[in-house]
């Protein structure tokens, strides 16, 4: 927060791999190994073997007594006479089963019969369907406080004692530059600042001005954009801290994106709002995040640059309001050097990454299609307070719940296969 003199005639300033995956229908990739359009098939018939694909393949050395001297064998030769045994065991038979194959061995004393039954899967890979599975990318607003603390206060960027110190804005930029760029192809990034950009330190030259709109819309592969829509790194920001109309112009742009895709607004502020700006209220800012989060499905998450714990209650009390309080006691992300605000909203950003993802084509046999993350596959289950994923959209749209929506999170890395009922 910064203390704004009041006009005076003399007075004038200048002024933030899962990967996607194409796979092949019917790409096994590890995922259908095993699987084949007739099940397992003979490479060769033998002499005297007559098989056909589909049905029952028999290779038989069991031998039977003729009125001849020797006796004639299933494949076709002649050996010398053996007495049958007049006693011995029962005929015993043994059942071995695999998912494709059913063998039957059978013995009556020295005599054996082998049998190989092959019997098709219950489905086979698809040989006309592909897709090409892409998370849909999540809309994320970043609202950043450029107030002249942001500039004024310098902080040990770092955690080395030993290196200089740099000014929060310094900070801000470096990490907004990093995350923009890493993330730039898995999300859609856009940019509010509050003060404008050209703001003053005092009133009567801005400093409680927030312009309408946003200073760089979402789009996607934006980081180059945002960058250059933002004060440059060594830049002196100045200004008051107008959080209030600053989220509201924010949350006025978030409502007017698609509904049907994922948003998010992160504020980032290094204290509170102005006193000193009229009209600034934080009870309204509150009822401006609670009322976008409840009606409108669109969370804000709030990080602090080193925020003195005297005056953090309103930062608490927006990251409740606003859906996405930070795990433990401290509910917003309070940040106390450049690195610890590095992983602050890297961690924001892979939380908003998305696990709907589209399906097209439309599978011919939904209830046999698959989903594989990193490898695993993934069950269907009937409602994301399960872990699987859902059919959100039948059947061109599936979202990703609890262990399995992290996992993509984690690795980028999903698979839809299909498959269809062999025949």
């Amino acid at each position: 927060m910064t203390q704004i003199a009041p006009p005076h005639p003399r007075a004038f300033a200048l002024v933030l791999a899962l990967a996607s995956v194409t796979p092949a229908c019917g790409d096994s990739d590890g995922q259908s190994s095993g699987l084949s359009v007739g099940g397992t098939q003979p490479t060769s018939a033998t002499e005297g073997t007559e098989t056909t694909p589909g049905t029952s393949t028999v290779s038989s050395t069991m031998s039977e007594p003729t009125e001849t001297e020797g006796t004639a064998s299933a494949t076709g030769t002649t050996t010398d006479a053996v007495d049958p045994p007049t006693t011995g065991p029962d005929p015993t038979t043994t059942t071995t089963v695999d998912p494709t194959t059913t063998t039957t061995t059978t013995t009556t004393g020295e005599e054996t019969s082998t049998g190989s039954t092959t019997t098709p899967p219950d489905k086979i890979p698809c040989d006309t369907e592909e897709t090409e599975v892409v998370p849909v990318p999540p809309s994320v607003l970043l609202i950043l406080d450029k107030s002249g603390s942001m500039s004024m206060e310098k902080w040990d960027h770092d955690d080395k004692p030993a290196t200089p110190t740099v000014t929060r804005w310094h900070s801000l930029h470096e990490v907004v530059s990093g995350v923009v760029t890493m993330f730039d192809a898995v999300v859609h990034f856009g940019v509010k600042l509050y003060p404008k950009i050209d703001a003053g330190s005092f009133v009567n030259v801005g400093a409680c001005v927030v312009n309408p709109g946003v200073e760089v819309p979402i789009a996607p592969m934006n980081a180059a954009a945002v960058l250059a829509g933002i004060p440059a790194i060594d830049y002196e920001v100045l200004g008051g801290t107008p959080m209030e109309t600053g989220l509201k112009r924010g949350f006025e742009y978030l409502k007017m994106l698609d509904p049907n895709l994922p948003r998010f607004a992160i504020l980032v502020a290094d204290g509170e709002i102005s006193d000193t700006c009229a009209g600034e209220n934080f009870l309204e800012a509150q009822a401006a995040v609670e009322e976008t989060f409840v009606d409108f499905d669109i969370p804000t998450y709030v990080v602090g640059i080193d925020v003195d714990p005297s005056t953090s209650e309103q930062l608490a009390a927006l990251a409740v309001a606003g859906g996405k309080p930070k795990p433990g006691p401290e509910p917003f992300y309070q940040t106390s050097n450049q690195t610890e605000l590095q992983a602050a909203i890297s961690q924001i950003v892979k939380d908003t990454l998305s696990c709907v993802i589209a399906v097209d084509p439309a599978p011919s046999e939904p209830e046999l299609f698959e989903v594989h993350v990193d490898g695993q596959q993934v069950p269907e289950v009937a409602s994301c307070d399960q872990d699987g994923f859902v059919w959100s959209v039948p059947h061109s749209e599936v979202t990703l719940c609890g262990a399995a929506c992290e996992a993509l999170k984690e690795t980028g890395k999903v698979q839809a296969l299909y498959f269809c009922t062999p025949g």
